[in-house]
């Protein structure tokens, strides 16, 4: 379970359960200016479980209110990941045009057998209660293992429902008029991903940019082949109505982000724009962190974007709900105290730098930016003991290439124990968890380096 910390290293604006063991976000969707959040939750402890959908609401993607659970395993399985829509048509006929129903469509596993398949249940009170359908599943299992996480979206194309789902190492895309009765129309994977592993909680979306339309495909790693590590690949492509093809090529995998604490991560159904939460976690050692009664919490709300870097698209990102709190940032020298353990750093700068949050312990995390590289290494910055994996080199140093040249800004936020950073206009993400034995209390940097401050809460 979750190891007994020596203070308390619960977030104040990352979404973190009331209590006990959360992870993949789900059913995130957007209705009458209010956020949506439903997630993967085990009640009962602070390890994985049997899966339920826990489920909160937020206006400002900061500050959220627990609601009851929404679903719970039944006789089909446990509730593992998928994802909600909001059916302002009524297309399915479980609500009216005038209260149009949630739809929430997710994956049943069956813990005795192994067996995944696709149901649904509707809610009629804007998401406080659901029903299950008496056809579930909708989707059956076609004779394939982890054949999970479906997410649904709208098809602009064939002017009807679609969703992708995880099938193993690839993905599969199935349509629908009423969110019934669903046609498998396609499938991508094995042959066009660059790293090897099991596909899981992808994600479809477009994105318009340089005028026109391309869509961006996520999935979700549990563990590469090639590096062992949980994280998101994306690929940018065209979506025909019916599959998905790469035009985007990439000599290697293209990753959400650089860090080593984001997961699962899928965006809003029926926002105007990409608007992504991820799992700021990791599979390898997410059981052991340091947090006492409550396991796993969220990246902030990012809002992402494709950028023309050379020939290609990258995916970019910008955080959500934190603009207020930075347009109040001020500059400061390089050793200023404070008193803050929530707060923002914006940074621009030219050339080889370091910039360290240090604590009176002697603690210290280290963002560093050299040789057109940028790097985050938590080795120095708190409590590493609770897992084997957690202390390893490998863990301890996150790197990426920049993506553009010359002088750059970075946008960090730190809150308790999570860090997130986005450099290059959110060319380069990162998520990263640490553990200070006691709070940061001074910035200091070597370097060419501008630096302003916001506290944020």
């Amino acid at each position: 379970m979750s190891t007994k910390g020596n203070r308390d290293f619960r977030p104040l604006i990352h979404f973190t359960p009331p209590s006990m063991w959360m992870n993949d976000p789900n059913g995130m969707v957007y209705i009458n200016g209010v956020y949506h959040l439903f997630y993967q939750h085990y009640p009962y402890d602070t390890v994985w479980g049997p899966m339920y959908w826990g489920h909160a609401v937020s206006r400002d993607l900061l500050n959220w209110e627990h609601l009851p659970i929404a679903l719970h395993p039944d006789e089909l399985g446990d509730i593992f990941s998928g994802s909600c829509a909001y059916d302002r048509e009524n297309t399915s006929g479980y609500g009216t045009t005038e209260n149009p129903p949630i739809i929430a469509i997710y994956t049943n596993h069956d813990n005795n057998t192994g067996l995944e398949q696709q149901s649904i249940a509707y809610s009629t009170d804007g998401g406080k209660h659901f029903e299950k359908s008496y056809l579930n599943p909708v989707i059956p299992n076609p004779g394939v293992s982890d054949f999970r996480d479906p997410k649904v979206f709208w098809n602009p194309v064939k002017n009807c429902w679609s969703l992708v789902l995880a099938a193993y190492d690839r993905v599969q895309f199935y349509a629908s008029k009423d969110m019934k009765c669903w046609e498998k129309t396609g499938e991508f994977g094995c042959s066009e991903n660059l790293a090897s592993g099991v596909f899981e909680c992808p994600d479809l979306f477009c994105v318009h940019v340089d005028g026109k339309m391309l869509w961006v495909l996520l999935v979700s790693m549990t563990t590469t082949v090639e590096d062992g590590k949980s994280r998101t690949q994306y690929f940018v492509g065209e979506f025909d109505g019916e599959t998905f093809v790469c035009t985007n090529p990439a000599e290697e995998p293209l990753w959400v982000d650089f860090g080593f604490d984001n997961y699962a991560g899928v965006t809003f159904q029926n926002y105007d724009e990409p608007l992504f939460i991820g799992w700021a976690q990791n599979w390898g050692y997410a059981a052991f962190v340091p947090t006492n009664e409550f396991c796993g919490q969220m990246t902030l709300g990012r809002k992402l974007a494709l950028k023309r870097v050379g020939d290609n698209y990258r995916l970019c990102g910008k955080p959500e709900g934190i603009q207020e709190y930075r347009s109040n940032a001020y500059p400061i020298e390089s050793g200023n105290r404070i008193t803050t353990e929530t707060f923002g750093l914006r940074i621009r700068g030219n050339g080889d730098a370091r910039l360290y949050l240090k604590n009176a312990l002697g603690q210290s995390l280290l963002l560093e930016i050299e040789d057109g590289s940028i790097a985050v290494d938590r080795s120095m910055a708190g409590k590493r003991d609770f897992h084997d994996q957690f202390m390893t080199q490998r863990y301890s140093r996150a790197e990426t290439k920049r993506l553009v040249t010359g002088g750059y800004e970075i946008e960090l936020i730190f809150d308790i124990s999570v860090l997130e950073v986005f450099a290059d206009g959110g060319l380069e993400m990162c998520t990263m968890l640490m553990y200070p034995d006691v709070p940061y209390d001074k910035v200091e940097w070597q370097g060419d380096l501008q630096v302003a401050f916001y506290k944020i809460g």
